[in-house]
């Protein structure tokens, strides 16, 4: 869809006509590196990868073959350095700054990530741990779900033996694109007690897409009365939806014919929107180059990804004078009883503040989670005495 929109668009002048090839990615991380070393000669450039195991050494290989390398899943605050990465480009915010920027807001610093035993959500859990902690914040617990209900127990119980966390980060498939672990995790915490505003849980995936919330119910919560109990203490980060949701924009391509797959937009994951945009991204880039009269090799496509402002799929797609994305995100709650999800913060990453939106959120129990001492979120001060 995003590769016949850009032929079609009578505003880019890439001097190529462009085409893609999808690297299927194998779910261990040392295969899918083998199969991406592959592709080095049959491609331009790179979106992804998927897996942010491998990204710093994706991006090694990049640099080496002068291929520039979009990305919306690295987590490697290393990969930021335009001196040690002049090839890489992120095409959304990092996900652990726009997390961060609202621990700050809220001043919970202690950490626990849960991830699902699957290699790309192990490395995504990993990965996190390391950049918060280089942000200086203590995270008590890296662990994955052990199968069956009985492992389930057993993370929780690992979990409950680690002190002072506040928020737990979920590294799976949400449960409201069909994540069944997520599900799985959610209630065995309501039973275990565990759901009653000790903790905030966090999903991660939803920071990497724009999870369609106005006018839109969860059918996931409608016969399931522990799930809804227990999401009352989930708080949910997502990209914010433009003036059409990304349920809006799928129907609308459908309707004209550009996609033809029989697929309802309830059917699609949400991620569908951030892949298309990221094309779109690395096709403004190559137009920019070329308008500089540029050569389009990796590190000047990479380099020109600045001040850029295009219509992505569902929401505008934005970039600073640093080639920093400015998609706004929000936070979404439940009110604990119904199956839908309501914005109750706004986090502007033009300007990195938190604003609250008039809508409180919905605590377990009414009762907010204690913030954590303000020393955490100084890297002047040194936290002594917990």
């Amino acid at each position: 869809l995003a590769v016949g929109r850009i032929s079609r668009d009578p505003s880019l002048d890439l001097g190529h006509r462009l085409d893609y090839v999808i690297l299927q990615e194998e779910c261990e991380t040392p295969r899918a590196l083998v199969r991406f070393i592959d592709f080095g000669k049959l491609s331009s450039a790179f979106i992804g990868p998927l897996n942010p195991g491998f990204c710093e050494v994706a991006t090694h290989l990049g640099e080496n073959w002068n291929k520039a390398i979009f990305s919306w899943m690295c987590i490697n605050y290393k990969l930021d350095s335009i001196i040690h990465h002049p090839a890489f480009a992120r095409t959304l915010p990092s996900p652990t700054q726009v997390l961060f920027t609202i621990m700050k807001y809220f001043k919970w610093a202690h950490v626990g990530i849960i991830a699902s035993n699957e290699d790309i959500w192990m490395y995504t859990a990993k990965e996190s741990a390391t950049v918060l902690r280089n942000h200086g914040l203590p995270v008590g617990i890296v662990t994955s779900v052990h199968k069956g209900e009985k492992g389930i127990e057993d993370t929780w119980n690992k979990i409950k033996e680690v002190n002072d966390i506040k928020i737990i980060l979920l590294c799976m498939h949400s449960v409201l694109i069909g994540g069944q672990e997520q599900a799985a995790l959610l209630t065995k915490a309501l039973e275990m007690g565990l759901a009653d505003g000790r903790y905030i849980f966090v999903p991660y995936d939803t920071l990497l897409y724009s999870l369609p919330y106005q006018n839109n119910s969860f059918s996931v919560f409608d016969n399931d009365s522990k799930l809804r109990e227990a999401y009352d203490a989930v708080l949910t980060i997502t990209l914010e939806s433009g003036e059409r949701t990304f349920y809006d924009a799928f129907r609308e391509a459908k309707e004209s014919g550009e996609i033809i797959r029989d697929l309802e937009a309830t059917q699609v994951s949400p991620l569908f929107g951030t892949i298309y945009d990221a094309i779109y991204f690395m096709a403004m880039a190559m137009d920019s180059a070329r308008r500089k009269g540029v050569r389009a090799s990796g590190i000047n496509i990479a380099e020109h990804t600045k001040n850029f402002s295009f219509p992505g799929f569902s929401h505008r797609v934005e970039t600073d004078s640093c080639g920093k994305g400015l998609n706004n995100y929000v936070i979404l709650d439940t009110d604990g009883r119904g199956n839908q999800l309501f914005p109750t913060h706004l986090l502007d990453m033009s300007s990195g503040s938190v604003l609250s939106l008039g809508q409180a959120i919905h605590f377990p129990n009414e009762v907010p989670a204690k913030p954590d001492s303000s020393c955490w979120f100084d890297p002047d001060v040194l936290c002594t005495e917990g």
